[in-house]
């Protein structure tokens, strides 16, 4: 059995759906091998409903840096993987820590010329989606021989990038019952709102999403409006006039919850976050607003989505909180109301051709 090393010690939910594609391939490539993950504690329930995830060592990164990765190393080391697949794209511990323990094979991009410590490495292009960037690491094992067959797996690789989430019959029925308790009846069409984001330079700002709410609420009154978001986005409920269309799950969902609310709505309106990627995974088209990222890399991918973004000098920054002192959030801000709200009617003219879309904005 060939024993995989795969790491990705980021901890956000949207890199574990987007590098799905990539360890399906791997899986594929070699289909008796046993895959560990390394990977954060905070991404780690999730992890494990992934079908092509067998184990996983948890980098918790103590205060004590050189213990926790002692730790790890001698981890890494006792269990003799056979290859290493380094999917974080930017970090040298993750590349570090198996040259170290002499893992034989050890993909990964060259950024910042991390390739003195692997065997192969792919150019770190920041010009394509990361699932696509994913990928060009997983075919950089396709010239190496199979330590434990000694096989060329060349003829293996099928390198589909569609996207998968890991929600259950058990996990829709679930959901079917909190929305019951909400008054959400089978026949009941749902848009979702994701309030929040993991940094504040992609916020929107709440009032804009109060007016989105209220223009489709008043319009489309058959049409209920669900609110996601952690337990930090509640404040923001606050901020809201809810009106009996809308139904507030703000801290109430589980992740895989999370993805069978996803499937079960007809868009999804969010901004550059995990959800994002969840409602991209489950086929749900999305209307995604995009500030301080670059969509580029990060946008939902598949088909049907519809990204909103503005020509900003600044951007695409990377910053998590805004440096601009003249207008500061520029780029969130230049997103308009209007623009927002006819996105999503449009999407749902789209899976209805019934609705009136005459009526000025």
């Amino acid at each position: 059995m060939t024993k995989i090393l795969v790491c990705h010690t980021g901890a956000w939910i949207g890199d574990m759906v987007l590098l799905t594609p990539a360890l399906r391939a791997l899986k594929q490539a070699y289909p008796n091998s046993s895959l560990t993950f390394l990977l954060r504690p905070l991404v780690a329930d999730l992890m494990k409903s992934n079908p092509y995830v067998d184990n996983y060592i948890l980098d918790r990164k103590t205060d004590d840096t050189n213990r926790s990765f002692m730790e790890l190393y001698r981890r890494i080391r006792e269990n003799q993987f056979d290859i290493a697949v380094i999917l974080h794209p930017s970090s040298f511990r993750n590349v570090l820590l198996p040259f170290i323990a002499r893992i034989p094979i050890r993909v990964g991009s060259n950024y910042k010329g991390r390739k003195l410590f692997l065997t192969s490495s792919s150019k770190d292009n920041i010009n394509i989606h990361e699932v696509d960037r994913y990928l060009q690491v997983i075919q950089l094992l396709k010239k190496y021989i199979d330590p434990k067959t000694k096989t060329n797996t060349d003829k293996q690789y099928k390198t589909t990038s569609y996207l998968e989430y890991w929600h259950t019959d058990e996990n829709r029925e679930s959901l079917f019952d909190l929305l019951k308790k909400e008054g959400v009846s089978t026949e009941d069409r749902l848009i979702v709102v994701n309030l929040g984001t993991t940094w504040r330079s992609k916020q929107w700002n709440v009032k804009n999403m109060a007016d989105v709410i209220k223009y489709i609420s008043d319009s489309t009154p058959e049409i209920k409006i669900v609110l996601i978001g952690s337990t930090d986005e509640l404040n923001f409920v606050e901020q809201l006039e809810l009106s009996d269309s809308t139904i507030n799950l703000v801290g109430k969902t589980d992740l895989m919850q999370l993805g069978a609310l996803l499937e079960r709505c007809d868009v999804c309106l969010t901004c550059d976050s995990g959800p994002m990627h969840i409602a991209a995974s489950v086929g749900t088209p999305t209307v995604a607003l995009f500030g301080p990222t670059d969509p580029v890399r990060h946008k939902p991918y598949g088909k049907g989505h519809t990204v909103i973004e503005k020509t900003v000098s600044c951007r695409p920054c990377y910053k998590r909180t805004c440096h601009r002192q003249d207008q500061p959030y520029l780029c969130m801000q230049e997103i308009k109301v209007d623009e927002v709200v006819k996105s999503i009617m449009t999407i749902l003219s789209q899976k209805t051709g019934g609705l009136d879309l005459s009526e000025e904005i």
